[in-house]
């Protein structure tokens, strides 16, 4: 019998797993509430991933009751990145301002992690109200001993495997300042790609991807260093981009295309950055012109790419 190999999860990948597992799995809700010393049983109604504010990103937001207590959950999930500058501070501010509405007892801040990092990083762990490791969210998972929860654990401790050999970010301030420049740019002239606050960005991050309102598994990514502008439809997603699709209408210079099993949209830009960190801010707002073109074709011809 042949090996089953796991496919690689990354932070965003957990993020869905974790949602869908606060809602359907009674044992790791338990593991949780046993946690946050709560008496009663934790039941969650209403998960939503990355819902930004004012304070920063919360990777999980999920609503949940516990008796009569009604609250939020604002769960912060690390595989090996480092916490962003203040980042568990801005936890608790976010938490702080959400008791008004909740009450003062009804809001935590959860952070799950491989428990390598968590011990790497105690004192910040410390600022939230729970923390809780991959490694017992999975044994959690495991408890129902059906063929998927099997799966679903197995794919967590994968992920924790992984992340004892992973690349370690190392920050770069001048890649920084140029993420912090498009996001700029990006959040006042082109609101429509919904870019998420930039966190730290080492010397290898020049791919960006914009999410907007596109269904599970298509992005567009912003492939710096290539100049050019992709609607990825990645494996296994909901659309994909059908040889049918209306091209009489679409964006000028794109085209169809394969990157592995991934189907893409491609515009091309202008021309490579000679030095991608110091890309021009015409440059910039012409890849986000480019996106934001993806973007509306790919909501002007929804049903076609379902």
């Amino acid at each position: 019998m042949s090996e089953i190999v796991l496919p690689r999860l990354y932070e965003r990948d957990i993020d869905v797993l974790l949602q869908e597992e606060l809602i359907f799995c009674g044992a790791l809700r338990r593991l949780i509430a046993r946690e946050l010393r709560l008496d009663n049983a934790l039941e969650v109604g209403e998960c939503r991933l990355s819902v930004v504010d004012s304070t920063g990103e919360t990777d999980v937001y999920a609503f949940f009751s516990a008796g009569p207590r009604r609250g939020v959950l604002l769960i912060e999930n690390k595989i090996d990145a480092g916490f962003q500058p203040l980042q568990p501070e801005r936890y608790r501010e976010r938490a702080r301002a959400l008791a008004n509405e909740f009450g003062e007892d009804a809001v935590f801040c959860l952070l799950i992690a491989p428990a390598s990092y968590l011990r790497a990083r105690n004192a910040q762990t410390g600022i939230f109200d729970a923390a809780i490791s991959y490694e017992d969210a999975a044994a959690a998972i495991d408890e129902d001993s059906t063929p998927r929860s099997k799966h679903r654990a197995a794919l967590i401790r994968s992920a924790v495997e992984r992340a004892r050999s992973s690349y370690v970010l190392s920050p770069v301030a001048e890649v920084g300042n140029l993420w912090a420049r498009i996001y700029n740019i990006a959040s006042r002239e082109f609101p429509q790609l919904n870019m998420s606050p930039p966190k730290e960005k080492g010397s290898q991050s020049k791919w960006i991807i914009f999410k907007a309102d596109l269904p599970p598994r298509v992005t567009i990514d912003w492939k710096i260093t290539q100049a050019t502008v992709d609607l990825s439809f990645w494996p296994r997603s909901i659309s994909k981009a059908l040889p049918s699709i209306p091209f009489e209408r679409s964006p000028e210079n794109s085209g169809l295309g394969r990157v592995g099993e991934t189907e893409i949209i491609r515009i091309g830009l202008s021309h490579p950055p000679n030095d991608w960190i110091s890309i021009g801010d015409d440059q910039i707002r012409e890849a986000l012109a480019a996106s934001t073109e993806l973007l509306s074709f790919f909501r002007t011809n929804r049903s076609v790419f379902s």
